[in-house]
């Protein structure tokens, strides 16, 4: 058999009591069933309701304050949180005030309560009359208190009072009670439920408070169980009824309390867990409930659905250039352009930051997912004006069907992001399905970047330096820094597979200044190895750009290094300019007082750049390899580069040509007027001891001339 104890700590010390009745008052009123001995806490602070159910035989639920509604002025914490009704479970902690609380317990025998506690002169038997009417058993509950007795003709004089009260309380009880026999007679109203409920004595046992309390009430005829609790709503408002039967007189009383602001209260509470604050979605929670109920209810049907996984590219571009306030905008844009795709039965969530993720239902075939993800990319091709600002935005996807690629929903979820990661790796407005080999192909990547973060560590990183050779003197005039990586045990990894992975996870800001010291460092050594000093070229990435102090970081380089800022020239894409123009121009300009040399890296492949290239302070153009590998066959394309050439040299800009490789290519970029080229015709990227060679040698020799 289980008991159950309250031990109670006030500034009087220690009592335990066996709770074996159905109601106690709690607070400081020497009418309490249970004493709370200290000035903090009200009269009547709490109550305890004993309360029955199929799974347990009998548990307490706490209330603030009496049973007739009076909340106390302090309020209960249960396990620090404050509650004004909570049902307790063994080891809650209650808190009455900061010197008086209470431990509840169940336990399986009395001798497992806390012997330091109670002493057999400590027990004293105490009656009280409970709102059930049944006379009480004075063998049910001991009460344990530190040496304190009352007289016997006290005790009397007090219960009667007590009697008193508790008998003239429903008349003056501002909640309605009402009393009914055992076929549904009503016996009493109270003056509260009289004027609430002014139909009730016309309407009997069909009134909404009455209705169906005969058949719930038929599991309590059994001696054991007394009280239920139910709710019941009438037009807008819904009111808790607390009921007892009392079979010595086979009455039912009915306490009644409006709890129409609580329930709104939890109403908006369990609206706000489910649901995104910001765009009114519903959240990954919602999500994972929702496919729960949908997998339950097909779990014997031959019925498909597909989860997609949708991802904004480049939003924290946006957020970080344009602001939070913009990037909220267009959150909100995207989840009602995606909402109106959206078929009855379908459900959309924002999963993430910029994820949102779609339950599609009804799905007969794979062409139909794909039919859903080409609307969405589609419509998000659409430019959004946001805060005055027009956006264009592209998008990826990636989608698991059930029961196809899994049948639980954390897989089906799991398939979902790993197709649309892989989606992101095939460029903007691309759409993956899950395949069986993603989730390898996920555990290897989050290898390779466990084992990008240690590389730092291990020296595993390198870098090469490509020259850069001056068209008309052959001579080598300036070196790009190109980053390796020799894994110890998996070799050379490419940096096309390594370099968007540190951009991807935010490992690029500590690899791109670790970049940096080694190159100032290793132009300052080919100094002091008696060679000429070198410019030397270091990309840089928008996360570098985006560091709050990125430029004292570099600053601190240089000095330590000391480097001379002119040989350094950092190198920067056109994608990088795409947004807050102003503010980028300010910081390049700042790069430029240090004496630092600017370049625009990839130029013609980005976002143009015309439109504000003349206010950029930049020295170079440097003319992406795209337009090079086809420049000696495509007129298209030596227009393009003679339109670069003729540009740069017209805002007095340098121009360099990536990736040269034949001597037609080199004829046809002289012709045109480029300034250097960079490429294997020349040079690959060497590591720093074969580019010392290199310039020892042309500084002994004369001029590499490359002839036509």
């Amino acid at each position: 058999m289980l008991h159950h104890v309250l031990t109670v700590e006030d500034p009087q010390g220690f009592r335990n009591f066996l709770l074996n009745n159905m109601t106690y008052s709690l607070g400081r009123s020497l009418g309490n069933s249970i004493i709370l001995r200290s000035n903090l806490v009200s009269r009547q602070h709490a109550t305890l309701l004993a309360v029955t159910s199929k799974k347990s035989s009998c548990f307490f639920r706490i209330i603030d304050g009496s049973i007739e509604g009076k909340r106390s002025t302090n309020g209960i914490l249960i396990n620090g949180k404050k509650r004004f009704s909570h049902i307790l479970s063994h080891g809650d902690e209650i808190l009455f005030s900061k010197d008086t609380k209470a431990v509840y317990q169940v336990i399986s025998a009395i001798t497992n309560i806390p012997k330091s506690n109670i002493s057999q002169n400590q027990i004293t038997k105490s009656s009280y009359p409970h709102l059930n009417n049944q006379p009480f058993d004075e063998t049910e509950l001991f009460r344990f208190s530190p040496l304190q007795s009352i007289a016997e003709q006290d005790i009397s004089a007090h219960v009667h009072k007590t009697v008193n009260q508790f008998i003239s309380s429903p008349e003056l009880n501002p909640q309605p009670i009402i009393e009914l026999n055992l076929v549904g007679k009503i016996l009493y109203l109270n003056p509260a439920a009289l004027s609430q409920f002014p139909n009730l004595e016309e309407m009997r046992i069909s009134h909404p408070l009455l209705q169906e309390l005969l058949v719930q009430l038929v599991p309590l005829v059994n001696p054991v169980s007394k009280f239920f609790m139910r709710e019941v709503m009438i037009d807008d408002k819904v009111f808790e009824e607390i009921i007892h039967f009392m079979p010595w007189n086979e009455v039912i009383r009915i306490h009644i309390a409006d709890v129409t602001k609580q329930k709104q209260a939890e109403a908006i509470i369990a609206y706000q867990s489910h649901h995104d604050t910001l765009t009114g979605l519903p959240n990954r929670k919602y999500l994972h409930e929702h496919l729960v109920e949908v997998i339950n209810k097909l779990e014997d049907k031959e019925q498909q659905f597909a989860v997609l996984f949708l991802d904004i590219d480049r939003f924290k571009l946006i957020n970080d250039s344009l602001g939070h306030s913009v990037g909220d905008l267009l959150l909100k844009a995207v989840s009602d352009r995606l909402k109106s795709l959206l078929k009855q039965g379908d459900l959309m969530v924002r999963w993430g930051a910029d994820e949102f993720a779609i339950v599609a239902m009804e799905i007969h075939s794979t062409d139909a997912v794909v039919q859903v993800a080409e609307s969405m990319i589609q419509a998000l091709t659409l430019p959004f004006n946001c805060g005055g600002h027009e956006l264009h935005i592209t998008t990826c996807i990636g989608a698991s069907i059930y029961p196809d690629h899994h049948t639980e929903v954390e897989g089906l979820i799991r398939n979902a992001d790993m197709a649309m990661y892989r989606a992101k790796a095939e460029g903007q407005n691309s759409f993956q399905f899950y395949v069986p080999n993603m989730q390898e192909q996920s555990f290897q990547r989050l290898s390779m970047e466990n084992n990008l973060r240690r590389a730092l560590e291990n020296n595993e990183l390198l870098t090469y330096y490509q020259p850069q050779v001056d068209l008309i003197s052959g001579q080598i005039i300036g070196l790009e820094v190109l980053l390796r990586w020799k894994h110890v045990s998996l070799g050379s990894i490419p940096p096309s597979q390594f370099i968007p992975l540190a951009e991807e996870t935010g490992l690029i800001t500590a690899i791109g200044s670790w970049v940096l010291r080694q190159t100032c460092l290793q132009a300052i050594a080919w100094q002091n190895m008696g060679l000429p000093p070198i410019q030397v070229g270091v990309n840089l990435s928008i996360k570098q750009l985006q560091q709050k102090d990125f430029l004292s970081c570099l600053q601190q380089i240089l000095e330590e290094t000391n480097l001379d800022p002119h040989f350094l020239e950092l190198e920067i894409t056109e994608g990088i300019m795409m947004d807050n123009v102003e503010e980028k121009i300010i910081l390049l300009n700042e790069f430029r007082q240090m004496g630092i040399q600017l370049s625009i890296d990839d130029f013609g492949t980005g976002y143009s750049a015309l439109s504000y290239l003349k206010n950029l302070p930049i020295d170079t153009l440097k003319i992406d390899r795209i337009f090079i590998e086809y420049v000696t066959h495509s007129a298209h394309d030596r227009t393009i580069v003679a339109s670069i050439i003729n540009l740069a040299h017209s805002l007095n800009l340098n121009v360099i040509a990536e990736g040269v490789e034949t001597i037609e290519q080199v004829d046809i970029l002289r012709s045109l007027g480029c300034d250097q080229i960079q490429g294997y015709f020349f040079h690959k990227a060497l590591p720093a001891e074969e580019i010392e060679a290199l310039l020892r040698a042309q500084g002994v020799t004369k001029p590499n001339k490359i002839e036509p």
